[in-house]
């Protein structure tokens, strides 16, 4: 994936399930940008996330609050659509 990745501009995962706290690591590790759309939040598979008060992460809200608590500088926006519409974005 690193070789894959360092070609790239950009980092873009729409609705990319478990992958989601991977590739902002990974974009983040390698100084790109990113946005990602996160939606399922697979509790019993990451049963290890935690907030920062502890508790685990259940619900798209947490799951947001867990993935911009990654990094200071990761912003979130609304997309114009219905649905999982909770884009997060960091631009080193």
């Amino acid at each position: 994936a690193w070789r894959l990745v360092s070609g790239c501009s950009i980092v873009v995962g729409m609705h990319p399930d478990q992958a989601a706290g991977s590739m902002i690591d990974l974009a983040i590790q390698m100084g790109k940008p990113f946005a990602c759309l996160p939606c399922c939040v697979y509790s019993k598979e990451f049963n290890r996330r935690k907030l920062p008060d502890g508790r685990q992460v259940k619900s798209v809200a947490d799951l947001i609050a867990f993935l911009k608590a990654k990094d200071p500088m990761i912003r979130s926006s609304h997309l114009d659509f219905e649905g999982k519409n909770e884009v997060l974005w960091w631009k080193p």
